[in-house]
């Protein structure tokens, strides 16, 4: 089995900004990093800064996930350079729930690394919310390992 990655036209990203906006926000406050009564608006507009021209924001590649018959899910990574490698940031995948665990979001990720070697890319990054377990164990699977960890231990009230 594999994928393929085509490029998303006006209808997909209308879709998948929603979609996208909705599930970092939820993630974020999960993580306690925002307050839900202000996650909506704080991720629309980290959304925004990061995507300014929508689908056609440069250094930014916005696909939609296929398999030989049909759309599997969508795909969002950004060039980008740390320190004065190139490289490429996955900022979202996602598997729509009736095709999760069968391979496609692996595949995925081995598409961006070809994608990302022929871009002239060193390295593929990307964050996970550290209580996404189903992710994290497919992304060390995958050959990903820690760049930065942020641990948290919440305290009881005294």
């Amino acid at each position: 089995m594999s994928v393929t990655l085509a490029p998303m036209d006006n209808a997909d990203f209308v879709a998948f900004a929603p979609r996208a906006v909705a599930e970092y926000g939820d993630g974020m406050v999960t993580a306690g990093e925002w307050a839900q009564e202000e996650a909506s608006q704080k991720a629309r507009n980290v959304f925004e800064q990061l995507l300014p021209q929508g689908r056609l924001t440069e250094n930014n590649q916005l696909w939609v996930i296929k398999d030989q018959t049909h759309r599997v899910g969508e795909l969002w990574v950004a060039q980008r350079h740390v320190a004065a490698r190139k490289i490429a940031f996955i900022l979202d995948i996602y598997i729509d729930p009736e095709a999760r665990r069968q391979g496609y979001a692996k595949q995925s990720l081995l598409a961006v690394e070809s994608w990302a070697r022929q871009s002239g890319c060193e390295e593929v990054r990307l964050h996970v919310f550290g209580r996404n377990g189903a992710a994290r164990r497919l992304y060390e699977q995958s050959g990903y390992g820690v760049a930065s960890l942020t641990m948290a231990k919440p305290l009881p009230p005294t």
